[in-house]
């Protein structure tokens, strides 16, 4: 039955809601940008990226309520890889998707929401400190909001560690993550 909660997992992050909201007004988002939030942001505007974000988050918050039925001990971590690679590589949308941040906040912000939360905020503060320090003057290099995530993945991992609680899970989650970032920045060079 877990087998069947991981799969369950990757198909809920295979809803790509920027690209849903793409074919809402009309357009392929993943032709244009990256059709997750940041994309939707960027094409359609912060309301629509605002919306597209928030669903993002949801479905990881789902996967992650679903995650208690599990019983086995690697359900929880393989979910987790699973809703974020889904969210990556949308089964529905040729497997072209965003970048898993959202459902990651999603996801490990119903099970560890302190830890988490903590992160979100190292993370918005690094990233607006960049902004204001290099990428307004420069509109060069990382996007503010990846450069943040990078830091507040690492914090999460720190202080995820000492614990053990969701450690392996977010580093599991974290090397999915990575594995797009770099595809999405050698694919822009």
């Amino acid at each position: 039955m877990d087998l069947v909660w991981v799969v369950l997992a990757y198909l809920v992050g295979s809803l790509s809601f920027g690209r849903i909201a793409g074919i809402i007004r009309g357009f392929n988002l993943a032709e244009r940008d990256t059709p997750g939030a940041s994309g939707t942001f960027r094409q359609l505007g912060p309301k629509w990226g605002i919306a597209v974000a928030l669903a993002d988050v949801l479905k990881g918050v789902l996967v992650a309520y679903l995650s208690q039925w599990a019983q086995a001990p690697w359900a929880m971590p393989l979910m987790g890889v699973a809703v974020v690679a889904g969210h990556n590589w949308p089964l529905y949308f040729g497997f072209r998707g965003g970048g898993g941040i959202a459902p990651t906040l999603g996801f490990f912000g119903f099970l560890y929401p302190a830890g988490t939360l903590m992160a979100v905020g190292i993370g918005l503060a690094v990233a607006g400190l960049y902004w204001q320090l290099y990428w307004k003057n420069h509109r060069g290099g990382w996007y503010p909001i990846p450069v943040g995530a990078l830091v507040g993945y690492i914090y999460a991992l720190i202080a995820f560690w000492p614990t053990g609680k969701g450690f392996w899970a977010f580093l599991l989650v974290s090397l999915v993550v990575a594995l797009r970032g770099l595809r999405m920045i050698r694919k822009n060079q």
